[in-house]
């Protein structure tokens, strides 16, 4: 029996999701056949149906436009989907005829800053962004064992809203960016303006020697918002191909309960 699993996108040309899921499922010499599904909003949930209609589809991975659409298809939820209001993971529970929606990218994000040897306990943090990326993130972070989490974004309205609504759960303190602020110990970019060689408009005060550095985009090059730091003369940079990894090693464990090695993965996906 052969596997089945996807991750649906638009675009989704670009995915490497293909390549991450059949690195693991070597690892346990699992047979596995993982595609591209490129849907659109208005046939997106009739392409899920279609899909799972499979004999031996296991799940899905959900990437943009579609992770709120998924967050409404499935039956059931992850407490870390039911904070974020989107999903990423769906889950083909066949023994309940359920199909779970989880959510894998905070979780992976926590996991890709283990790795890079960064402990978050204890520390500052400033999450720059407020859409789905930060929403997918934030959960996670405030139950990494933070002491303080401040965002940023440049519509206030959305910061103020997604601070609101992370309140409900989070044991730290939370807040909007200040002009008067000082350093933080970590500093996480959830926008995608790195793809465009932007930078958020935060100010310099922000970054200290100690300060780390993390953009969820990746790239070959280091992105526009390391640069940034590595100027200021920030202690760490990091760009999110890990994140992207890990999230997916994640999504793995939940569909066949094996838990993969994300190292050899890495190398290869950073030597192309």
């Amino acid at each position: 029996m052969t596997a089945v699993a996807g991750v649906f996108g638009s675009p989704i040309k670009q995915s490497k999701s293909p390549i991450i899921h059949h690195h693991f499922a070597q690892q346990f010499a699992l047979p596995l056949h993982y595609g591209k599904q490129l849907s659109e909003p208005e046939t997106f949930e009739a392409d899920l149906a279609r899909f799972f209609s499979g004999t031996y589809v296991v799940g899905a991975n959900v990437t943009m436009p579609f992770k709120e659409q998924a967050f409404a298809w499935v039956d059931e939820l992850s407490v870390q989907a039911a904070r974020s209001g989107a999903v990423n993971t769906i889950i083909n529970n066949k023994e309940e005829g359920k199909f779970v929606g989880a959510n894998t990218d905070g979780l992976g994000l926590i996991a890709d800053l283990r790795f890079h040897e960064v402990d978050l306990r204890g520390k500052r943090l400033l999450l720059i962004g407020a859409g789905g990326a930060a929403k997918g993130a934030i959960s996670a972070l405030v139950d990494s064992g933070i002491h303080s989490a401040a965002v940023y974004n440049r519509s206030i309205d959305r910061a103020e809203s997604l601070i609101e609504q992370t309140t409900v759960f989070a044991d730290c303190d939370l807040s909007l960016l200040t002009n008067d602020c000082k350093a933080f110990d970590v500093v996480i970019n959830a926008t995608s303006l790195s793809l465009t060689n932007q930078v958020p408009s935060v100010p310099n005060s922000i970054v200290s020697p100690s300060t780390v550095i993390y953009d969820m985009v990746y790239s070959d090059e280091p992105t526009t918002f390391m640069q940034w730091g590595e100027q200021l003369g920030c202690a760490k940079t990091i760009d999110g191909l890990g994140m992207l990894v890990e999230q997916a090693a994640l999504s793995f464990e939940y569909w066949f309960d094996k838990k993969p090695s994300t190292v050899d993965i890495r190398e290869q996906l950073r030597k192309g």
